[in-house]
């Protein structure tokens, strides 16, 4: 971080107020929707009017509201894929698309046919390079998971496949967004030693407010506030540091007994051997201002047991632009507290009971409690 400001590690950006050549290459046509979730339905609705899309196969893992989200739009049939474990890969009827999820920032699973079409979401790698070469139908990522603006979801086809029309805006979403941006620029304040815990509660509340807005907005276009930035951040720069912070935290990690360290773009996955073990050491990196996350907080309702049990082991440890090697070093030493020091498991995988019974390839599924996606 920044020398003289307050030092903590997670949680939602602050204000960006930087100067950069902006995303350059971005993938062109590209519609912007107010969030990831926006730009998804808005394509099954297309697809569905234009195309006669009938059906959507989703991972069992993946973001529970999202998935509630789709089954609004068309029917949705789960297949059983996640960050971890062994995977079953789609096999879509002809009038049914696949939506293919990047676990943090990894290559997906890939359906066995081709369907009506592929869906990739690159969310927690828009960048990747693996992606042009893989060339699905169409990609939709939620820009906040990593970068600094307020809202927005894209979408665009690498294979040049006809789009939803341009969005509109929304005066309810630009609301919602003016209360992010307002927190953000509270928590620039907080940062730079402007106000105590108070101001913290403050600005967690209007991030809040923002973000509930945000969620009950119809599709719409992104602000103009999130234009304005993308012309302007320094998109690559911010991925590279992101990677080089995430080899230093995974580094500092190693050797570390009932605890699977996993490297990836997004950052890095701590993988422990009980949920009981992770809810100590999430609660002892939040006493040091460490805010690690859950992806994706599940039940029973929402995945199979050993996806459920995957997502009471994991926390995801933040390693973006805004920290560099010196503070991913203070994370690990932070980690290494909390945990004692034992032998390297030299797995990325991890023993999780297994689903009970197959996966049914048409089944829809919806999930039941609400989750931060």
């Amino acid at each position: 971080m920044t020398p003289g400001t307050r030092w903590e590690v997670g949680s939602s950006f602050p204000l960006w107020t930087g100067a950069g050549a902006g995303w350059t290459d971005d993938p062109r046509p590209m519609r912007l929707y107010g969030n990831g979730r926006q730009a998804l339905a808005a394509l099954l609705r297309f697809g569905h009017e234009v195309h006669g899309w009938d059906r959507v196969h989703v991972p069992a893992y993946y973001c529970p509201p999202v998935v509630r989200a789709l089954s609004t739009v068309v029917p949705v049939s789960r297949y059983e894929a996640g960050p971890h474990g062994p995977v079953v890969r789609p096999d879509p009827g002809p009038g049914e698309v696949v939506l293919a999820v990047s676990f943090f920032g990894r290559p997906p699973v890939l359906p066995v046919g081709p369907g009506a079409g592929l869906i990739v979401d690159a969310t927690h790698d828009p960048l990747a390079p693996w992606l042009p070469d893989l060339c699905p139908d169409f990609v939709v990522a939620a820009l906040r998971k990593t970068l600094p603006v307020p809202d927005g979801g894209a979408l665009w086809s690498p294979r040049g496949r006809g789009l939803p029309p341009q969005p509109l805006e929304d005066d309810r979403h630009l609301a919602a967004v003016a209360t992010i941006v307002s927190a953000m620029a509270m928590k620039s304040a907080y940062l730079a030693h402007a106000g105590g815990a108070a101001e913290k509660e403050r600005y967690l509340a209007r991030y809040a407010a923002g973000e509930k807005e945000l969620g009950r907005s119809r599709p719409c276009a992104a602000s103009p506030h999130t234009r304005y930035l993308l012309d302007r951040l320094p998109v690559h720069d911010m991925r590279r540091k992101r990677l080089r912070n995430t080899e230093v935290l995974a580094r500092g990690l190693t050797g570390i007994a009932g605890v699977t360290v996993s490297a990836d773009p997004y950052g890095v996955i701590l993988l422990f051997d009980s949920a009981q073990r992770r809810e100590a050491v999430r609660r002892g990196l939040l006493s040091a201002r460490i805010y690690p996350a859950v992806l994706w907080p599940m039940d029973d309702a929402d995945a199979p047991e050993r996806f459920v049990a995957y997502s009471r082991r994991m926390l995801h440890l933040h390693t973006d632009f805004r920290w560099g090697p010196e503070d991913m070093t203070r994370v690990a030493a932070a980690v290494r507290r909390l945990v004692p020091a034992g032998r390297d498991t030299g797995s990325d995988r991890t023993e999780v009971p297994p689903m009970r019974g197959s996966a049914p390839t048409r089944a829809a599924s919806a999930a039941t409690k609400e989750a931060p996606c």
